[in-house]
């Protein structure tokens, strides 16, 4: 398994619930990524700011699987 991270900086007023500004950060995340990998699994985890604030903090992981080239 292989291990990509992402700090996302979300504006609070884009949306109404914490899950959806997850999901806004995941998609940023997805943008940003240089390596377009299918099947991979995207998470983003809270770390500062609440609904509303200027700017809400999250980590975003793709986790994929390595492929050993012999």
């Amino acid at each position: 398994m292989r291990y990509d991270y992402y700090d996302i900086d979300v504006p609070g007023d884009c949306a109404d619930t914490i899950g959806d500004l997850a999901s806004i950060a995941i998609d940023e995340a997805r943008e940003r990524a240089r390596l377009w990998v299918m099947p991979c699994l995207w998470t983003a985890r809270h770390v500062s700011g609440e609904v509303g604030d200027w700017i809400v903090r999250f980590r975003v992981v793709r986790k994929r699987h390595s492929r050993k080239v012999a």
